[in-house]
């Protein structure tokens, strides 16, 4: 189930990426899938849904929030950069996660995490190539990266919060909800002169997709499925995202398979699989201790 999350989650953002040259923008794009994913949430799991409580509420509003602020900053980026790209420098969130951690809820990260954050800064300095542009990002890698702060809190409000919840669908659903308010109000307020130049054909199928299979579909099987494995196969798992995302953005043209997408792409997932393994139940670092 989350290798087909992972699946999932890889192609969403050459879909992504598809409703933008369809002539959507951020808001609009996240203001129909999250009005797709409440209808499809409600016509499915109505009776749960019906049963949503006051924590419910609370706790939806707020992972929903916070999914909408990662997905519109992500979104709105590949206007600027390519889906590979873009998928990498997402990974970052699993580095992110522990600062974030550390500074908020006070745990202390692992000193492997300073090691893995080191790694996943030169993998994404090679992969925007700024060692060669003068040290400056593109737009949207720019865009990209403050995303993953908000990638990194969703990952931390799921682990800590989504099990008190009275089901994950009532999660997806708030997710939901929040994406197509939100999404409504910034096209309102900043998007309504770009509403003619949407070619709304071109777009459905793509829009859907995301809606039906990533934002619903996917986001409920990865909180479904984490209850029946321990967290590090679930996040190795899980990172394969940036890997299937490359793939199919090398596949349908976006980006070509140039030797520095392939060593970065390297590079940063190996940063993010020292954070998921606990180094010292590998065998080498057993016998090294014994």
């Amino acid at each position: 189930m989350l290798l087909a999350v992972a699946i999932l989650w890889g192609s969403s953002y050459v879909f992504a990426k598809l409703t933008v040259q369809a002539g959507m923008h951020s808001g609009l794009i996240n203001a129909c899938r999250g009005t797709m994913c409440v209808i499809a949430g409600y016509l499915l799991f109505f009776k749960k849904i019906n049963k949503i409580n006051r924590k419910d509420i609370k706790l939806g509003l707020l992972m929903g929030t916070i999914n909408f602020l990662g997905y519109y900053l992500q979104t709105d980026a590949l206007r600027y950069t390519t889906p590979a790209k873009n998928a990498f420098l997402t990974t970052l969130y699993i580095a992110v996660a522990p600062l974030i951690l550390w500074l908020v809820w006070h745990e202390r990260p692992q000193r492997k995490t300073y090691f893995a954050i080191t790694l996943a800064i030169i993998g994404m300095a090679i992969i925007t190539n700024v060692t060669s542009g003068g040290l400056h990002f593109q737009y949207g890698d720019l865009l990209t990266l403050v995303s993953t702060i908000f990638w990194a809190l969703q990952l931390i409000y799921f682990g800590k919060y989504a099990p008190q919840v009275s089901s994950p669908w009532v999660v997806i659903f708030m997710i939901g909800l929040c994406q197509g308010v939100y999404g409504w109000i910034t096209v309102l307020l900043t998007e309504r002169s770009t509403l003619g130049q949407v070619h709304w054909l071109q777009a459905l199928v793509p829009l859907a997709i995301l809606a039906i299979g990533v934002t619903f579909l996917a986001q409920g099987m990865q909180i479904t499925a984490q209850a029946y494995t321990d967290a590090t196969s679930a996040g190795l798992i899980l990172m394969l995202e940036s890997f299937f995302a490359s793939v199919f953005s090398v596949i349908l043209g976006y980006d070509p398979l140039t030797p520095r997408l392939v060593v970065g792409g390297i590079i940063l997932l190996l940063a993010n699989a020292i954070m998921q393994v606990d180094l010292r139940q590998l065998p080498f670092f057993k016998k090294k201790s014994a």
